[in-house]
This record gives C-alpha cells, structure tokens and sequence, in this order.
C-alpha cells in the first residue's frame, strides 16, 4: 500500500470567531499556496532532491487559449521550494503531435506558456521544451511494454536528474484520466513515440490511387522520407513520424491512418510512462497533482470546458499510479458542478462523459499500469 498525501481546496476560515473580533479574515495559512508547501514539506514528496540536481518540473502549458491550466502561483511555490534545496531548476513540456499547429513546435509551446502566465518572471525558473525546436530531439529506449518495445523519451527528461511531475488532473476521451501517468508518458516523449500512443500504422503511407501529386507532403517532411515521386520510405520516417503529410492530406484522404482504440492508446501511455521511469529511475520522481478545474478535456485543446466536479484540492506521492487512483476515487466521490457536461450522478465520472462516443474507461489506464508495475494500485490517503 503506497502513501498519498492530500490537502484539500476549501479555506475554512472561523467566521464566528472573525465576527466577533476574535479572528481575521487575513490568515494565509488558509491559501492553498500555502497548504501546497505544508503539503509537499509533511509527504516528503521532494525529499529525492539534493544541491546541484538538475530538476524537471514537468507540466501541462495549454495551448494559447486554453483557460484552466495549474496557475502560475502554484508552479512559483513548487520552484521556491526546489530552489531552497539548491537545485537547478526548469519548467518543461514537449512539442504536440503534428507540423501544422504552433503547439508542434518548442517555440510555439513557449509562446503558449507565456499567455498561459508561465515565464522565468512569475514562476522563477527558466521554461526549456523538453524534445527540442521541433520535438525530434529524443533518447531511444528499449522496454518491454504491453504493446511497445521502443519509447522515444525527451532529451531534457533523460537528462535530468530529478523529475517533479505537477499535473492538471482533468478528464480525457483517450486516456481516460489526465493525471501523473499520462503527464510523464505522453508529455515526456517525442514525436515519434506519440504517434505510436495514438496511431496503429507502424509509419504513415501514400495512396497512390488518391494522390493528386500536389507535392504538399513531400514539402512538409522534416525527415526527406519522401521522395519526389511521393513514395515514404520507412527506415527515414520511422525517427520522425510526425504527422505532418497526413495533416496536409486530410481533405484529399491520400495518406490514410488508423487511430487507435481508447483502450489501446491508455496501454500505450502506460507503456511510455515505463520508459520514462525506466529511463530517469523511480526513485528519482515526485508527483504532485492538482486536482483544481477538474474539466472533462486534455489542455492540449484551445479550450476549456466548465469543471464537471467542485475543487478538491492537491494530492502528493512518490507512487503515479496511486496518485492517479486516489484522484479518480476523489473525482468519482465529489458532487456533480452545474451546467456541466454532466448532467445526473454516476458512478464513474470520466466513463459516463466519453463511454459511448469513444469508449474510453480511466480504469484503463489504471489497469496498464498495475501490470506494468509502475506503483501500487492501494493505497493510503493522509489528509494535511
């Protein structure tokens, strides 16, 4: 049974005692900035950290007009904390699965962090993209996973010495659960490795019966894997598979690909979250998870959805696979928020939002990693 450590959202200030000028509104151990620091001192949940570390904050940035990400006054208490321990220190995230988009770039996601209020300014800590300008920039490891047998994990994830994972903890219709596992095994991989979380074709082909030889893949490919009589060649494509010639196609369908099943890609993330932890070791990651804005989508959309479930608060572990049952578990024991996407009490939350359209379960991914063993799927919650 693994610990977890949970404070919760609610600032229950005495009201009677302030009315009679016994108390004053003005109290900050009641901010949940504050509870945060008690929280991360009492679980020890930095405790993996020592002078001269280099530490990656790993973390969700959104994209451009995405509302409800971590605030950055949680993400600066998280670095004051690490910086008090005489760390180095960085904010990390990687580039999206595409070419298109800005969110696909290092760039582009800096850009966004920066709207999101994520700067060196208000967070004290410098933001570096995880797999570089383009997200190509990758160790390749060997793991014996469910489904794969090779991750892409970020350069600057391999490279660090200590990994404090703070995810947004919120709903997706793939993943099932947006938590630690999935802040590690999607947002610390490359592009190659998203593309084999999302993707069933082991590269991207052309179809030759519907090309209109317009050339738009050919320029577009960062790798050259496509040859100026628009044919892929797999040995190149393979380190990038960006998706860039299937987005460029997609109105003309010549570069078909088959998405995978919910169930397959939260076996997938799992699969990539032990190449991560492979990879940096499991002694040396924290979690932290915010469950705060609890909305039904990933941040990697340009929007955000009304909160399904009230605040709860931030959970603490050195286990991810804990962390993200006993989020689950809290999510599934809160009320339903009004004018939400849900609109009557269930006993699974998540399932009830995407089971029918894309038959997505958290206990999916839950259930990767338990066999994968990347934690403890029992355990104690101790409220601070």
């Amino acid at each position: 049974m693994s610990e977890v450590y949970y404070t919760d959202a609610r600032a229950d200030v005495p009201l009677p005692d302030i009315a009679k000028g016994k108390a004053s509104f003005f109290q900050a151990e009641y901010s949940l900035v504050n509870k945060l620091a008690k929280l991360v001192q009492k679980s020890g949940v930095f405790n993996i950290v020592e002078k001269g570390d280099h530490v990656a904050v790993k973390m969700h940035w959104g994209t451009f007009s995405t509302t409800r990400t971590i605030r950055s006054i949680f993400i600066r208490k998280v670095v004051e904390l690490l910086n008090e321990k005489g760390a180095y220190v960085f904010l990390t995230e990687s580039a999206g699965l595409g070419m298109l988009n800005p969110r696909c770039y290092g760039i582009g996601r800096l850009k966004a962090a920066q709207i999101a209020g994520y700067t060196f300014e208000t967070c004290l800590a410098p933001l570096i993209p995880a797999d570089g300008l383009r997200g190509f920039n990758y160790k390749r490891v060997k793991i014996n996973g469910l489904q794969l047998k090779e991750v892409y994990v970020s350069k600057m994830i391999a490279e660090a010495d200590k990994v404090i994972s703070c995810a947004h903890v919120k709903g997706h219709p793939r993943g099932g659960i947006g938590g630690a596992i999935k802040n590690i095994g999607v947002g610390c991989v490359a592009k190659p490795s998203k593309f084999m979380i999302h993707i069933y074709d082991e590269y991207p082909q052309i179809d030759k019966s519907r090309c209109d030889q317009c050339g738009k893949c050919y320029e577009i490919c960062p790798a050259g894997a496509i040859t100026e009589d628009l044919s892929i060649i797999p040995e190149i494509c393979r380190d990038y598979r960006c998706l860039g010639c299937n987005e460029v196609c997609r109105d003309k369908g010549a570069i078909p690909l088959k998405w995978c099943s919910s169930k397959d890609t939260a076996i997938r993330i799992a699969d990539a979250a032990k190449a991560v932890i492979q990879t940096v070791g499991a002694e040396n990651f924290g979690f932290l998870n915010f469950i705060l804005d609890v909305t039904p989508i990933c941040d990697c959309v340009p929007y955000s959805d009304t909160p399904f479930v009230p605040d709860v608060g931030i959970l603490a572990s050195s286990d991810p696979l804990a962390i993200d049952k006993a989020s689950l578990d809290l999510i599934n024991q809160s009320p339903i928020l009004p004018n939400s996407i849900l609109t009557k009490p269930v006993e699974n939350k998540i399932a009830a939002i995407y089971a029918e359209s894309f038959q997505c379960d958290p206990n999916y991914l839950l259930q990767a990693a338990q066999k994968l063993q990347l934690g403890r799927v029992k355990y104690k919650l101790q409220k601070i």
